[in-house]
């Protein structure tokens, strides 16, 4: 079953489940999901605990399998915690299938690991786990929720803090939910009148938004121009070369190329979109990005690509990010790219 990490505190008030999967990349609701976890499960005399985790090296199976089959002398309830890598072994499935056989009231399970794809979400091991668990997904919130998740947080922490200031905090926390909760840890250790303003909180935080190269794309694809630019700003800030970016957007130019004249042309965009391997959450965004873009301007966007791959290849990255930032505003779809086209092009 799955649930929230938001929703796991009152789930955990019905009663521990056989085992708890936690899989994502956003690592402050990992942690806290894992405290949680064991927070109840000490308080219900799980008081051993097992940790392996294949980060450094593999998980030693018969060790976890013997730890499976023992209990101490005084037959404490135990905690097999397994973190898992990004590679995982084939034969892991089978080792774990044999590992959920021996689950009983006296042994909990718990697994993390990074995100799931799409394949292991639909593997035989992981949905016998989900079916006799609860499966966590632990993800950045989206940017419509962001704001929401910030006001809690502040809440939780006893701060008051106005809409401008929860607005200039998700501007400068986007992509780090960690740094945010410190952040507000700190501020609510200072005592400074509330409700908190923008100047307040300018002169008592230290920004750590992350971004990388991929959110920007999705932030592209919805049209957020200047939410991108921030991003862009940003990623060059932090030295990413503008190299990797074009060719990421290029990929993403020409498959929005070719599903836009597949359109045009009244054909099917599912054996398209299947033979670029897109996400299916990645979709309803290309969607988007076609509703606003049309054919002429998709090829004028790809003739700019172009002129920023030679720069690229010359090395002048002051002229390859002034066409980073001016791809980013033509995403927008209302403006037009005539004036900016070199004339070689």
């Amino acid at each position: 079953m799955r649930v929230f990490s938001e929703q796991l505190a009152e789930q955990l008030k019905a009663g521990l489940r056989a085992c708890y999967l936690i899989f994502g990349d956003e690592p402050l609701q990992k942690m806290e999901a894992l405290q949680q976890i064991r927070h109840t499960a000490r308080s219900q005399g799980f008081t051993d605990v097992w940790r392996f985790s294949a980060i450094e090296e593999p998980l030693p199976w018969d060790d976890i399998h013997a730890c499976s089959q023992s209990l101490s002398l005084f037959a404490e309830r135990q905690i097999i915690e397994l973190e898992l890598g990004e590679k995982f072994p084939k034969e892991w499935a089978e080792r774990i299938s044999e590992l959920q056989k021996q689950l009983h009231p006296d042994l909990l399970l718990i697994i993390l690991g990074p995100k799931l794809n799409s394949a292991q979400s639909k593997s035989s091991w992981f949905t016998s786990l989900d079916k006799q668990g609860i499966y966590i997904p632990v993800a950045l919130p989206d940017a419509r929720y962001f704001p929401r998740w910030m006001k809690l947080r502040s809440q939780q922490c006893g701060l008051r803090i106005d809409n401008d200031g929860i607005t200039f905090l998700c501007h400068a926390f986007e992509g780090n939910l960690l740094a945010a909760a410190q952040e507000l840890e700190k501020l609510a250790l200072l005592t400074l009148p509330q409700p908190l303003s923008v100047s307040t909180l300018q002169h008592n935080i230290t920004r750590h938004n992350v971004f990388d190269p991929f959110k920007w794309l999705d932030t592209l694809l919805e049209g957020k121009t200047q939410r991108a630019l921030r991003m862009l700003a940003q990623l060059r800030d932090e030295g990413v070369e503008p190299g990797m970016l074009t060719w990421a957007l290029a990929k993403d130019l020409e498959l929005l190329w070719s599903l836009r004249l597949a359109q045009d042309a009244r054909q099917p965009l599912t054996p398209l979109l299947q033979a670029a391997k897109v996400w299916q959450s990645r979709q309803p965004l290309l969607q988007q990005a076609m509703q606003r873009l049309s054919a002429t301007q998709l090829r004028d966007m790809l003739r700019m690509i172009s002129a920023l791959d030679h720069c690229n290849r010359t090395f002048e990255n002051s002229n390859a990010w002034q066409w980073l930032q001016t791809l980013t505003l033509a995403f927008r779809g209302n403006i037009s790219l005539r004036f900016t086209l070199p004339e070689q092009l």
